[in-house]
């Protein structure tokens, strides 16, 4: 298991579908799901996805993408 995290952390096309896609995709879903719980009446659970779950995926995206620059970066020297 951790040989494949450490492959995929070295992998700049896994990093760009997981970084620009997935992670801000699963934010969007949280974000509207959080949304949809405060409206309806489960407070306490929607700002729950929306402080904690948004926000992990929201920033997780943006450090792969960073790793992913510095990766490319690091192959262009």
């Amino acid at each position: 298991m951790k040989e494949a995290l450490k492959a995929l952390k070295t992998n700049p096309e896994a990093l760009f579908v997981i970084g620009y896609m997935l992670f801000p995709l699963f934010a969007l879903i949280f974000a509207g799901l959080g949304l949809f719980l405060v409206l309806t009446g489960s407070k306490i659970m929607g700002l729950i996805l929306l402080l904690v779950f948004t926000q992990v995926f929201a920033f997780g995206s943006l450090k792969l993408v960073g790793m992913r620059k510095a990766l490319l970066a690091g192959g262009n020297k």
